[in-house]
């Protein structure tokens, strides 16, 4: 039969391990912002960035007795704020759903009977962290605040929900030149059609302000997800009239010359979804902060139940993004959705039907 697991000593564990626990989150955030060229920051409160507006043409001819014109106001601001806000990840366990065999032998080397641990006490701790994670991982350009939620798309704020919003608020419009309606891709059927979504990813691209498509002030970076790579390469082969799928780097190279936009990156990973939403911009313009320091413990265990063999994790950190500028130098999107992918931790999603 299980043991009883001693509660004490796996919250001793929370304070042997508090260090590596917090800094779990900032591992694992860090393999898609090496990525896709997040800025990951520690933030505790609130940090707003202002970006500057210059107004230019106010340069003009001069003749004694012309009435000049002036410029009223040379510098404009646009404010990005970005403010972790507290989340948490809790579980309850029991103690007799884990069976405690012991092992003598670890890799070949013999377990000390004095100094080894239950291996309840660390396992389940980064298994909780690492999990937590993942949900804020493959939420972080979905998620939507939302008080009342119980899921991680309710969270915080992802960077599509901050982009939505700028569209709502009209800060993000064709007539301020970040904003161009693409259409779907990937639903093309015919080799004409399909040679028609590559040449709409370069008209999007080709759209973008001189200054975007150009290497100054930043790298031109496009975001978008498998989707639109798969629908791009289709067309592009049928273009060439090519047998063999051309590489997504024969992809770039062909993008770079038709859209005149010779130091384009294209990023991609699952944490984009799926769906035909593109985001061009230059690279590091998004921000994703986390505070682990929300709680004094980042992650506790309590006995608060009745059944001495129950016992509860609690996780309590605080998330929050920002897209840091969407000038149309510097930002531009489209009018596509893309649906996050739920691939957190090691089971199926609960409406699955596998």
């Amino acid at each position: 039969m299980p043991k009883l697991v001693d509660v004490s000593k796996l919250q001793d564990g929370t304070v042997i391990y508090d260090k590596a626990l917090r800094a779990l989150p900032f591992v694992v955030l860090s393999e898609v912002a090496s990525i896709l060229g997040l800025n990951v920051m520690d933030l505790q409160g609130k940090h707003a960035l202002i970006n500057e507006r210059r107004k230019a043409g106010g340069t003009q001819s001069y003749a004694v007795g012309k009435e000049i014109e002036a410029i009223t106001q040379v510098l404009g601001y646009d404010p990005s704020v970005i403010e972790p806000k507290d989340v948490v990840c809790v579980t309850k366990e029991n103690s007799q759903k884990y069976d405690d065999n012991e092992l003598l032998v670890v890799g070949g080397k013999p377990v000390s009977n004095i100094d080894k641990r239950h291996p309840l006490e660390q396992r389940i701790l980064i298994a909780l962290v690492r999990s937590h994670a993942e949900d804020i991982v493959y939420q972080i350009f979905h998620a939507e605040r939302d008080d009342e939620s119980k899921s991680p798309s309710g969270a915080f704020n992802g960077f599509y929900t901050h982009i939505d919003a700028m569209i709502a608020s009209g800060a993000i419009a064709a007539n301020k030149g970040n904003y161009v309606i693409t259409g779907e891709f990937g639903k093309a059927t015919t080799d004409e059609a399909k040679i028609a979504e590559y040449e709409a990813l370069v008209k999007f691209i080709s759209s973008a302000n001189p200054h975007l498509r150009s290497s100054k002030s930043g790298i031109p970076q496009l975001l978008c997800s498998e989707t639109v790579i798969k629908a791009a390469r289709e067309g592009l082969r049928i273009k060439l009239k090519s047998f063999a799928y051309p590489s997504v780097e024969d992809l770039v190279a062909n993008l770079r010359e038709d859209a005149f936009c010779p130091a384009l990156e294209i990023a991609t990973h699952e944490a984009l979804g799926t769906g035909s939403r593109l985001v061009l911009q230059k690279k590091g313009n998004m921000d994703i902060a986390f505070n682990t320091q929300a709680a004094s413990k980042f992650c506790q265990i309590r006995d608060i139940y009745e059944d001495p063999n129950e016992w509860q994790f609690w996780l309590q950190s605080g998330y929050d993004t920002r897209v840091r500028d969407w000038h149309y130098k510097v930002f531009l999107t489209n009018e596509q959705k893309n649906t996050a992918l739920d691939l957190a931790g090691d089971y199926l999603p609960a409406a699955s039907n596998s």
